[in-house]
């Protein structure tokens, strides 16, 4: 089966992290957008910012983006693969849904913004082109009943997002100072009141805890007048798994969410995860590699540091589970799923009565 991913990388992820990694790990031809454009690029792209409306319902969907497409659908007239897959449906699928009539193959999309984010694009702005997708991924299972509403019955799967458990693995624990050591990691759609009071309680009641808060320079603000923080900005993945490998716990507070880059990363390099049961956090962390918390809720997660403090060994029980967690997310097997959501697109059958074959069989 051939298979061509539009893929897409952001600047804040890890080099070995990212959703762009399951091109690879499905064995696809990858097809991405160009940042670097010459002169005659550089007009064109000023007539076309002056002529899109995109930004009203894409995010960060450029020229560069648009080229893309462009190209998919020129190469696709001579040469079209079984299968298309768009990586990320909320930010670089516009003329590919539009034009559906013209692509000679499958098309297959994940979407990563819950679904209250993408809502007026497919009910109102392209109202009705959702059901030219074959199949829709959705990266958190309580987002599969709202995207059925504008892809179709049978037509949203839950594949959940990867994680190179390689790269991203548990270190050497060292017998610590006797002080906890906390980590939060990122920038979107945390909750930064929730951290930041935290971190204000912590340094108030004089709780022996050390945080450590990578994330962009654009938001340590968030953070002024914390004193008991270091801070982390553009640092190396082999920093960052580091900083994983020697913190007690990752505390990252969420508003929403589907899938959490951090959270998978902190998992495989056992590291448990104190965070927000929110969207598709439940989906992967559990009761047995981490901790979830009621949305905005300082008290609990106070009481848990207090006992962190007081017993270190209470953090330290899960970091086993927390890598056998996150194995089951590698993306070795994540691409098995993903392989059964191809085959069934091109053989005309439901991704999702294949998928729920796939994993009955799993099960036994």
């Amino acid at each position: 089966m051939q298979v061509t991913c539009l893929v897409k990388r952001w600047s804040h992820h890890t080099i070995s992290g990212g959703y762009d990694r399951l091109g690879s790990a499905v064995g696809a031809h990858i097809i991405k957008r160009e940042l670097t454009i010459g002169k005659f690029g550089r007009i064109a792209q000023k007539i076309w910012r002056r002529r899109t409306s995109t930004g009203s319902y894409l995010i960060d969907y450029q020229f560069g983006d648009w080229l893309a497409e462009i190209g998919i659908l020129s190469t696709n007239l001579l040469r079209p693969p079984d299968v298309l897959h768009v990586l990320y449906g909320d930010e670089q699928l516009d003329l590919l849904l539009r034009w559906r009539a013209l692509l000679r193959c499958r098309l297959v999309v994940s979407f990563h913004l819950p679904a209250e984010r993408v809502s007026d694009r497919f009910e109102v702005i392209q109202a009705g082109l959702g059901k030219n997708i074959d199949a829709a991924i959705v990266l958190a299972k309580n987002q599969i009943e709202h995207f059925e509403r504008w892809i179709g019955a049978g037509k949203v799967v839950w594949v959940p997002h990867g994680i190179d458990t390689e790269r991203f693995h548990p270190g050497n624990r060292q017998p610590g100072n006797g002080r906890v050591k906390l980590l939060f990691v990122g920038h979107h759609m945390r909750d930064w009141n929730v951290i930041h009071r935290v971190i204000d309680e912590v340094y108030y009641f004089d709780l022996p805890v050390d945080f450590d808060v990578v994330t962009g320079d654009e938001f340590l603000p968030y953070l002024t007048g914390c004193s008991n923080v270091k801070f982390h900005s553009g640092i190396s993945e082999a920093a960052l798994i580091e900083l994983y490998q020697k913190s007690d716990a990752l505390l990252v507070p969420l508003v929403n969410a589907t899938a959490n880059n951090a959270v998978l990363e902190s998992l495989a390099c056992g590291t448990p995860v104190i965070s927000t049961a929110v969207g598709g956090i439940p989906d992967y962390v559990t009761t047995g590699c981490g901790w979830l918390f009621p949305k905005g809720d300082v008290g609990p997660i106070m009481d848990l540091v207090r006992q962190l403090c007081a017993n270190k060994a209470v953090s330290e029980s899960r970091r086993k589970e927390a890598r056998l967690q996150s194995v089951r997310f590698d993306w070795h097997e994540v691409a098995k799923r993903m392989s059964v959501v191809y085959s069934a697109v091109t053989c005309g059958r439901s991704p999702k009565k294949a998928i729920i074959e796939f994993d009955r069989t799993r099960e036994h």
